[in-house]
């Protein structure tokens, strides 16, 4: 025995090394297994060690189809049925242990048909390694092959019944008689119903007291959720709901709401209480124990896992009329939308028990729910959602977790739950979002109440948590209740509609007035902001490094003692984002005008919080508190929201939540459309530059695109800061300076020099971090990164997302040069024009719908702003603009090139931006002959080009262009193209259009004829309408041919005709002269006229005459309307 336990451990401890001895060991192992007597159940038990080390020395090779390794598996194999058939539990145990070691290195050659089976049995075994290896193995094979486990664990419940089915290939390799009596034995044991495996683990969960075991239940019930959850969604539910729903005193699992409730609400409640206390009850077949809590908890933690599930599964599973519509295609199809009702009985049924864990699992169950699914719609009823059925039972789940005598955990979670709810806009009806929010109104109560007032039932830290959690809450519904105010400021606003159209719309039947959740939380403002500020000081305290820890008030913040001050970490770093936001919110709805008067804070502020407060502001707890003014104070309150935010954002922990990240970017943005905080920011420009650093290191380590938007949006809201406030010196310089000699253009970054310093230049950080965004989404636009080896070309092509992020970065940076002086913006413009053409150049390409993609538009519009910039128009730069606007130009017209490695270029976008060059650069500028003929043949390529919409965009920008007001930069455009566009009329009347794009091309192109047309001097009025007239009437139709012409062939005659009839009483003398020199022209028009006229005079005789009420002749002497 000692010699075969050295054996293993030297086998196990060797590892690859012992290879070369394994076939004499593994021989020797088997030699003994079929000579020692089964009695000596050591040696077995060591020879069982020994071939598991053995196993595990050949690892992977197992896998093997040589003879060798074939000859070693089979050997290895054996010995696996030899230790098996054994009686002993401890060797049965080494035996499974083999077998696992055998289905990981060799799966394909381990039998699940015959292991699975003999795995269950062992379930019930009386001894606990039997049972542990068994759960073991089962782990094992459910991560890779839930389903086949789960299909033969219920062959042995469909074979149950036939006794010799039962005992037939219970062991993989097919044991003796004497071990088949013994495997009959232990089967009856087993209890493998059509609940299948997955029943027996559950409720082997109620009886094991191991916490290995649980551990491992708990990971295989696990590993078959997530492989059989989703297609086999109502047995699960089904398994869960039979866990929770089995509980022996239900009817007193959900205690009734406070006191304080009026008479008339309370009816409601009980009857919300009462409503699920008899579920369950009807299935007589249910154990009369209840599972004990653990297993429900755990019940209730696969239900939030199935949800999970289905969310990334299928969107059926969250649309009932898509799943409706595929269950009708499919009836075996199943959705958990389906089910809606079942979950919240789930959750209800948690969310009520007596047991603490459970609740708090119900709690989540619920929260999860109300998120997933309060968006869904109810088909039959447009405009509602589903979820407004089971409002009631909402309310009747969160009522008893606001209790006196509820723990602290369970009221915070409830909180946090009915922040949900009352967000999720599900509420249609007042006085049930009245019912939620009274629970949010008491426990404002208690936090209002002190640290002293109530009885400590828990410890302090329960109940910083609790207090968080209900400001938290409160903050939550305050964002949401002003996001629905703003979205309802924007909207136009619903006009009256009559009686009888309201009764048929259901849309807006229950719905909320928008502005209904707002009136709710008003009242509470004037507290919550106080108590918000205070929770925020509290937490800025906390985040101090540990230097500074004697700034930290001794008698603790207002919501924590000095006592439970690292516990109070946790609790403040969980609540402080929401809070954040909805301080920011505050501000910028108050402009900043709220004070705090000392009448004010003493009746709403415990006087913990009062020390604290004291403490912040370097006052001596025991004096008077010194009178601010207004600006200080918001002085403060900047630095508060501003302090906290650079913080967090400078080192964000990699577990912390998005959303966290999310609401400090929006309470920024939030903080900073209002004016005050602008002048703040804009005042002290290194504030800006610090915010703008940490941005830039946020994104280095932060890539979700929603997060990157968020911080272009508070970049953009820093910029403008900075423009609105140089525009205002600007503005005071030219009013009260005018004697001077300063030059207020020469305001702004750069100065004279135009240099601009690195960390302390506003203009300098943006850009950093704007072109690391750029360089992110389009890695080609930097040499270095597309030249690296770890560079991997990505797809042209940008997703929506970056597309946004693109444009609003292009945006960005076209505002820049307004903060810079002229010598400033000649620094950074040759940087930012070339990035405006890289990335026109690179999205600018041809749709198949023609539409314009947001980086196109936001380049173009980039462009035409620095081209119009007032400031660097000076003596000194007007050299270095002109050849900047010059070089750019001419990159435009390089891009424009077609090349055949690279996609279709959208010819209109480019023709726009070189339109805009023409519009807003000088003559002086752009009238180089080079640039000049680049622009006419860009003009030229888009007038031949084979597609209408090109040409109709073409006519258009062309017609702005000659209607320029500088005569000298129209003039040669004039004579190049007005030639061609004549041509391309005249050939309309040998191909009419076919279509309405077509015919707007050539409507196009006449306006722009008639434009020349009013454009010339009189001498020439005749010459050009006779290049104009001849073509409109080419274009009329005889009345035979008008008959069997399409429809745009027949608008376009229609178009000619009207237009001819305009032009005649414009330029009448010229008109005569036209029409006099060519008597077919005549003809053809005057026949037209009259074919025209005889069909409206069709057209007006077809038409029924008016009705004419007539009076009646005999008149009633009662009136019976």
């Amino acid at each position: 025995t000692w010699s075969l336990h050295s054996l293993a451990l030297i086998v196990d401890s060797s590892g690859p090394m012992y290879r070369g001895y394994v076939e004499p060991t593994l021989s020797l192992v088997l030699t003994l297994l079929l000579t020692v007597p089964p009695s000596h159940t050591e040696v077995h038990q060591c020879l069982g060690r020994c071939l598991g080390a053995i196993i595990t020395t050949v690892g992977p090779e197992l896998q093997g189809n040589g003879a060798t390794i074939s000859t070693i598996r089979s050997s290895c194999l054996v010995g696996c049925a030899i230790t098996q058939d054994h009686s002993d539990s401890l060797v049965q145990a080494a035996a499974i242990s083999c077998l696992q070691q055998l289905h990981m290195f060799a799966p394909r050659h381990v039998n699940l048909s015959s292991l699975v089976p003999s795995l269950c049995v062992h379930l019930c075994s009386s001894h606990l390694l039997l049972r542990r290896a068994a759960v073991a193995c089962l782990r094992q094979l459910a991560q890779r092959e839930a389903a086949e486990v789960c299909e033969y664990a219920m062959s042995l419940a469909k074979n149950a019944g036939d006794k010799e089915n039962s005992v037939i290939n219970v062991n993989p390799f097919a044991p003796g008689a004497g071990s088949r009596r013994d495997v009959h034995s232990r089967h009856q044991g087993v209890n493998i119903t059509e609940t299948g495996l997955e029943g027996v683990l559950f409720g082997m969960l109620d009886r094991e007291t191991d916490r290995k075991l649980c551990s491992d239940i708990h990971d295989t019930l696990g590993h078959m959720l997530s492989s059989l959850a989703v297609e086999n969604l109502s047995h699960w539910l089904m398994l869960c709901k039979d866990v929770l729903a089995a509980s022996s005193d239900m009817s007193t699992a959900a205690p009734l709401g406070g006191g304080k409730d009026e008479e008339s609400e309370k009816k409601d409640e009980m009857d919300d209480d009462t409503m699920f206390t008899t579920l369950g009850e009807e299935d007589k077949s249910k154990p009369s124990v209840a599972p004990r809590w653990a297993t429900r908890v755990f019940a209730a933690d696969c239900l939030c896992r199935v949800i999970m599930l289905c969310e990334n599964a299928n969107k059926a599973h969250f649309d009932l009329a898509l799943a409706r519509s595929a269950r009708l295609k499919n009836p075996k199809n199943d959705f958990l939308v389906l089910h809606l009702s079942d979950l919240i009985r789930m959750a209800f049924m948690a969310a009520t028990d007596h047991s603490n864990q459970l609740r708090m699992a119900g709690l989540q169950a619920l929260e999860d729910i109300i998120k997933k699914f309060a968006s869904v719609p109810e088909p039959e009823f447009p405009g509602h959602v589903i979820l407004e059925q089971y409002q009631a039972n909402v309310g009747a789940a969160l009522r008893p977790a606001f209790s006196q005598d509820t723990p602290s955990d369970i009221t915070a979670k409830a909180c946090q739950v009915c922040s949900a709810w009352i967000g999720s806009g599900v509420v249609s009806d007042l006085n049930d979002l009245r019912r939620v929010h009274n629970l949010l109104v008491s426990s404002l109560d208690k936090v209002q109440a002190g640290k002293g007032s109530s009885s400590q039932l828990y410890r302090e830290s329960a109940t910083t948590m609790e207090k968080l959690a209900v400001l938290k809450a409160w903050a939550e519904v305050y964002v949401v209740a002003m996001k629905i105010k703003k979205e309802a400021e924007t909207k136009p606003k619903r006009v009256l509609k009559s009686t009888e159209e309201d009764e048929d719309d259901f849309g807006t039947v229950d719905e909320l007035p928008p502005d209904s959740l707002i009136t709710l939380v008003q009242p509470e403002l004037p507290a919550l902001s106080r108590l918000w500020l205070a929770a925020l000081k509290d937490y800025a305290l906390l985040t101090l490094p540990a230097e500074f820890a004697t700034q930290l008030p001794p008698d603790g913040g207002a919501f924590y003692t000095p006592e439970t001050i690292d516990t109070a970490r946790l609790h403040y770093r969980n609540s402080w984002a929401p809070i954040l936001h909805a301080v920011a919110l505050w501000l910028n709805s108050t402009g900043f005008n709220a004070s705090e008067s000392t009448e004010e804070t003493a009746a709403a502020v415990p006087n913990s919080q009062k020390r604290a407060t004291a403490i912040m502001l370097n006052q001596t707890p025991g004096t008077p508190p010194t009178t601010k003014s207004l600006l200080e104070i918001n002085k403060d309150r900047m630095h508060l929201i501003l302090g906290v935010s650079i913080q967090f954002l400078c080192s964000p922990r990699p577990e912390e939540p998005v959303e966290h990240v999310t609401s400090c970017l929006q309470a920024l943005h939030t903080l900073l459309d209002s004016p005050c905080a602008r002048i703040h920011i804009a005042e002290d420009q290194l504030l800006g530059v610090e915010l703008l650093s940490v941005l830039h290191r946020l994104l280095l380590t932060w890539d979700p695109p929603s997060v990157q938007l968020l911080v272009t949006g508070v970049v953009q809201q820093i910029v403008r800061a900075a423009q609105d406030y140089l525009q205002e010196k600007r503005n005071t310089l030219n009013e009260d300076d005018i004697e001077e000699k300063e030059n207020p253009l020469a305001l702004g970054e750069g100065g004279e020099s135009g240099g601009l310093v690195p960390g302390k230049s506003l203009v300098f950080a943006a850009m950093e971090l704007l072109m690391f965004i750029l360089v992110r989404h389009m890695p080609h636009l930097s040499s270095k990164v597309s030249d690296s080896p770890s560079h991997v070309a990505a797809k042209s092509h940008l997703s929506e997302e970056s597309a946004r992020l693109v444009a609003a970065t292009v945006t960005i940076l076209s505002d820049l040069p307004s903060l810079c002086s002229p010598s400033g913006c000649m620094t950074i413009l040759p940087t930012i024009l070339f990035l405006i053409t890289r990335v026109l150049k690179e999205t600018a390409v041809k749709s198949a719908d023609n539409q314009v993609p947001p980086p196109v538009s936001a380049a173009l519009q980039g462009i035409k702003t620095i081209v119009t910039l007032p400031t660097v128009k000076t003596d000194e730069t007007q050299k270095q603009w002109t050849g900047l606007i010059r070089s750019t130009l001419a990159s435009i017209l390089e891009y424009s090139q077609p090349e055949a490695s690279k996609p279709i270029l959208d010819e209109v976008s480019i023709l726009t931006a070189i339109a805009l060059f023409l519009w807003s650069a000088s003559n002086e500028i752009i009238g180089v002959q080079s640039l000049q003929n680049g622009c006419m043949n860009r003009f030229k390529s888009a007038l031949n080009s084979c597609d209408p919409w090109v040409q109709a965009k073409c006519y258009q920008l062309l017609l702005s262009v000659f209607q320029h007001t500088n005569r000298a930069l129209s003039t040669p455009y004039i004579h190049s193209l007005a030639p061609i566009m004549v041509e391309k009329l005249k050939a309309v009347e040998r191909s009419r259009p076919n279509n309405n794009l077509e015919l707007l091309a050539v409507q196009e192109g006449i306006k722009v004829l008639e434009t020349l047309v009013a454009l010339g001097e009189e001498q020439n009025r005749v010459q050009l309408l006779a290049l104009l007239v001849p073509t409109l009437i080419s274009y009329l139709l005889n009345e035979n041919a008008f008959a069997s012409a399409s429809t745009a062939s027949k608008d376009l005659h229609e178009f000619a005709l009207q237009n001819l009839m305009h032009i005649g009483p414009l330029y009448p003398h010229a008109f005569k002269t036209v029409m006099g020199a060519a008597p077919e022209l005549k003809t053809r028009l005057e026949t037209a006229v009259r074919a025209s006229q005889a069909s409206k005079a069709k057209a007006a005789a077809r038409q029924p005459p008016p009705t004419v009420h007539s009076t009646p002749t005999i008149k009633l002497k009662t009136s019976f309307f």
